[in-house]
């Protein structure tokens, strides 16, 4: 009788230890799902979630260094993968750096590809995490300060302390971001969109300052695309009047923009104003084919809503990462920023994913 209650005691406890968990995993994939009505909790939820497939901490930015003006990416990934739902899962993860001179053009990008057993992690439940020397991690869970190095071998070291100017964005319905109508078709989607950047350029023994502004996203889901979307086109803009612009256009195969695309103005005060499909419009004005991949890029667009329109403009051409590792070629790059009269507002930065081939599976 005593095992018996005992068994009963512990099978109440799982249930309700089950019923408790944020992001519950699916038994038939073995993985968790983005789900709409799940609060996100901080600082917790900085860090790594590995119980979803995919997952990545992307910081994009724009740098003074003495005379020169910089762009700047520096992104970790995280992929799991699975032999069968109930297998524990392969953690992967990869690293991307590039810098962009916005005088000369000249791009550079770097990538590492580790796994959890060698080199590289991802902490659960702070934001902690590192690919061979490189790392992000937040020292200030209060201010939510972070600090991040990355190194390029003909650049030099670059460490860098981020601290945000303005509260952190949960885009979507409370940090759920819906990409697609088939269930799981999301991520969740939080975004520090403006964030002061200081810190130093090491090389050849000299050390050169370095200010500055970036945007930093974290998104983590299981499938953030339904099985007729091939990629995205995605915006993250900082205004010179205080407020920033998030826009992403979910891609299909048949050439259309899906419904669940959303644009989301952000303003200097911190509150967040979203249209979603026709509501606004991302519109391709110039095309640019890589040397690389031959994928053709819209690397020059305008983004209108209601009575507003911008003009987006790459620094350079020429920013893909077609890495030799990791399968994924995409175009990322340091943009400025337009209003109808012509004149300069801000700074950007565009991606443009799935033009060299469909994304469908990967992400």
């Amino acid at each position: 009788m005593k095992s018996l209650v005992s068994a009963l005691i512990a099978a109440i406890a799982l249930v309700y230890s089950q019923a408790a968990t944020p992001f519950p995993v699916e038994t038939e994939t073995g993985f968790a799902i983005a789900r709409p009505n799940t609060p996100l909790e901080f600082p917790r939820d900085h860090g790594s979630h590995p119980d979803f497939k995919t997952e990545w901490w992307y910081i994009t930015g724009h740098l003074t260094a003495d005379d020169r003006d910089l762009g700047f990416q520096i992104t970790f990934f995280r992929s799991a993968s699975k032999e069968k739902p109930t297998a524990p899962a392969e953690q992967v993860y990869l690293a991307h750096a590039a810098i962009v001179d916005k005088q000369s053009g000249e791009f550079l990008h770097e990538e590492r590809l580790n796994s959890d057993d060698w080199n590289a992690a991802a902490k659960v439940g702070a934001l902690d995490l590192y690919n061979g020397n490189w790392y992000l991690r937040m020292t200030n869970p209060e201010s939510e300060e972070m600090k991040t190095r990355f190194s390029l071998q003909d650049v030099g070291v670059l460490e860098l302390k981020l601290l945000p100017a303005k509260p952190k964005t949960l885009f979507g319905e409370n940090g759920y971001s819906k990409k697609g109508d088939e269930p799981g078709a999301a991520s969740y989607y939080v975004t520090f969109t403006r964030l002061e950047v200081s810190g130093t350029l090491k090389n050849n023994q000299s050390e050169t300052p370095l200010t500055g502004l970036a945007w930093m996203d974290h998104e983590f889901s299981s499938s953030q695309l339904s099985s007729e979307q091939i990629g995205w086109n995605w915006s993250s803009l900082i205004l010179d009047d205080g407020s920033e612009l998030m826009a992403y256009v979910m891609r299909r195969q048949d050439g259309a923009v899906d419904p669940n695309s959303r644009l989301t103005l952000i303003s200097p005060k911190g509150e967040k104003t979203e249209f979603t499909g026709s509501a606004f419009q991302w519109t391709p004005t110039r095309l640019w084919q890589s040397p690389h991949s031959g994928a053709a890029y819209p690397v020059e667009y305008a983004i209108s809503w209601e009575d507003r329109k911008l003009t987006v403009r790459p620094y350079a051409d020429d920013q893909e990462l077609s890495g030799s590792i990791g399968d994924f070629v995409y175009w990322e790059g340091a943009c400025q920023v337009f209003d109808e009269n012509g004149r300069s507002i801000g700074l950007g930065y565009t991606e443009l994913t799935g033009y060299n081939e469909s994304l469908n599976g990967k992400f």
